[in-house]
């Protein structure tokens, strides 16, 4: 089976064309703008650029199944960013396999849990391209599946380990409501998991899955001091209710706006860090026949090991 996977050099992309070659499946690898640091022997690599329609013109199109995981992951920036990449860069890419034999259009978004409010351009420019893509299977039957993961962490994640442990040794880390926001924990392993169950699941087309771990029992507090005393620190005493927080949170995206300074806070991490809702799993579990395997305790230590390993825990 030939495989396709955009964001080839992501935390994700990188570990689903891992176990997309060590499971044997033919592998073609998307980067965009810099080498990729798997370099798998059986992975050919193309350089392309999603938002130029002329760039895709090089793929190949003998593809069964695409895995759509490029995308401008940030909570804050230009709008035209996110729109270009996240919903044309998706757009252009069905356009150019619409008229092959693909079998399976996997699509990476992210759950809705934030309220409004609080809902920055990254995300609704998933919610465009879902609803574009839901309308491409309605009208032409074009294999759409939509995969929505929770907060993806795991060894080597930049989002929820890396940037956390550098905030972390800068002590400029804080809890809001004091951290009793659910993390919507997501082993990188168990979402493979279930990325590489969907391609195998007919009964996966047309439809959008959530997936997490299934446990909703930690909180962001818990995590981040989980982190804390992995590196050996003191424990988070710093805390802002949350109408502080977002109050601070609009400051420093006002003063982003006018290029005096990066916001360390945005209101999309504000919704993030004080979700207060569960997301249920059992559409993973009956049609893709999820399980998740590794648990919380399981997947911190192996997130402790590979700190370890890399040189953050001296």
């Amino acid at each position: 089976m030939n495989c396709l996977v955009t964001g080839s050099t992501g935390f994700i992309g990188s570990a689903l064309t891992k176990r997309l070659v060590k499971e044997g499946y033919n592998v073609k690898a998307l980067i965009h703008n810099k080498k990729s640091n798997i370099n798998e022997k059986n992975v050919e690599y193309i350089l392309c650029d999603l938002t130029k329609p002329s760039d895709l013109k090089k793929l190949p199109l003998n593809i069964d199944v695409l895995y759509h995981c490029a995308a401008l992951v940030r909570d804050y920036g230009p709008k035209n960013d996110f729109y270009s990449v996240n919903f044309e860069g998706t757009k252009n890419l069905v356009e150019t396999f619409k008229n092959s034999n693909l079998s399976y259009f996997i699509f990476l978004s992210h759950i809705n849990y934030e309220e409004k409010k609080e809902i920055g351009y990254y995300n609704l420019s998933k919610k465009l391209a879902e609803s574009y893509l839901n309308e491409k299977f309605e009208k032409d039957n074009f294999p759409t599946v939509i995969i929505r993961p929770g907060n993806v962490y795991g060894p080597g994640a930049n989002t929820w380990v890396i940037r956390i442990i550098e905030l972390i040794k800068k002590k400029r880390i804080a809890l809001i409501d004091n951290g009793m926001g659910i993390f919507l924990h997501t082993y990188i392993d168990n979402l493979i998991d279930a990325l590489i169950a969907t391609m195998n699941t007919p009964k996966s087309i047309g439809q959008t899955i959530d997936i997490t771990d299934g446990d909703y029992s930690v909180t962001w507090g818990k995590y981040f001091n989980d982190l804390v005393n992995i590196l050996g620190e003191k424990p988070i005493k710093k805390n802002f209710s949350k109408k502080s927080a977002m109050i601070l949170a609009k400051i420093m995206m006002f003063m982003y706006k006018l290029n005096i300074t990066e916001p360390w806070v945005t209101p999309t991490a504000v919704g993030i860090l004080t979700n207060n809702k569960t997301i249920s799993i059992k559409k993973a579990e009956k049609i893709l026949k999820y399980s998740p395997k590794i648990d919380y305790h399981t997947g911190m230590k192996n997130v402790e090991n590979w700190l370890r390993k890399e040189g953050y825990i001296t």
